[in-house]
């Protein structure tokens, strides 16, 4: 009997520098979607999955991370004094049924090499989550439930994907898929970041992964790749066959860049039923429609 999905691994090492000036003291994980941090929702999705444990792959300066799931009782004291319902209640909407720990990632050398500082972390005889903060999915069922659901079915690794345009097939790990059913694939093979002619499919692996506790053996014998960086995709590439790729249902949205952050928050605006009215009659009037 495989063991339920407990643990979560989340690499913010990243220096976040397409935001600069504002990353220079703040984590990019820490950029606000309306009035929680992209970070918050990330953990949301992984505590409705079943996950108790998360270990941050961080670097020193990101500590503002664990400090905003940690307890501010100054804070509370004086709302609980001044009997500031409304402040409570926002307070309460902070995740903190969760145990938190981290690892310095001292230098970036790729996801690969990012998971791989959580081998202390994990058992061999378990599989966890791995969550790519940059990726925020909009979905009914949260992302990593619906991934947590098919490993419980199949009992393999499940890597999250999604059909890209053509043009932007280079800049993912492809999967070569023998579909299985409906959103369910066998990925027969894999590979990172190919040119669109040797490419195998269009299903790209975004940002949600099911590993299994051997995946640390795979990493530790996989070559620097793709710009010189020890790349998942060929660890997992090893485990082949045997992976699933799941089509997961859901809209995916990418904070990694200023035009995708942008289009994230209007998204999350828009679900608003308090908000979307205006913003709606905003737009129109700020792009005359």
């Amino acid at each position: 009997m495989s063991k339920k999905i407990r643990k979560a691994v989340i690499p913010v090492a990243g220096l976040g520098t397409r935001f600069l000036p504002y990353t220079k003291a703040i984590p990019k994980e820490m950029l606000p979607i309306i009035d929680v941090p992209s970070i918050h929702i990330i953990i949301e999705e992984a505590l409705a999955a079943g996950i108790d444990s998360v270990l941050f792959v961080t670097t020193r300066e990101k500590h503002s991370l664990q400090d905003y799931f940690d307890k501010h009782h100054q804070l509370e004291n004086i709302i609980e004094k001044e009997d500031k319902k409304e402040l409570r209640e926002q307070l309460d909407r902070i995740p903190h049924n969760f145990k938190i720990y981290s690892v310095r990632q001292i230098e970036a050398r790729g996801l690969g090499d990012a998971i791989y500082h959580a081998k202390d972390y994990i058992n061999p005889d378990e599989h966890f989550a791995v969550f790519l903060p940059d990726d925020l999915i909009i979905s009914k069922v949260p992302v990593m439930k619906q991934m947590v659901k098919v490993y419980d079915e199949f009992k393999r690794t499940v890597v999250a994907v999604e059909r890209v345009p053509k043009n932007k097939v280079s800049s993912y790990g492809i999967i070569k898929a023998k579909k299985i059913r409906e959103r369910i694939y066998a990925a027969e093979d894999m590979q990172e970041k190919p040119p669109l002619k040797e490419a195998f499919s269009n299903l790209g692996i975004v940002g949600r992964y099911i590993l299994p506790g051997t995946i640390f053996e795979n990493i530790a014998k996989t070559k620097p790749g793709v710009k010189g960086e020890i790349q998942i995709t060929d660890a997992i590439k090893m485990l082949t066959p045997g992976v699933i790729g799941y089509e997961f249902e859901g809209l995916r949205c990418d904070t990694g860049n200023k035009f995708g952050y942008i289009q994230t928050v209007l998204r999350y605006a828009a679900m608003d039923k308090n908000m979307k009215g205006d913003l709606k009659k905003e737009v129109k009037k700020l792009f005359n429609l």
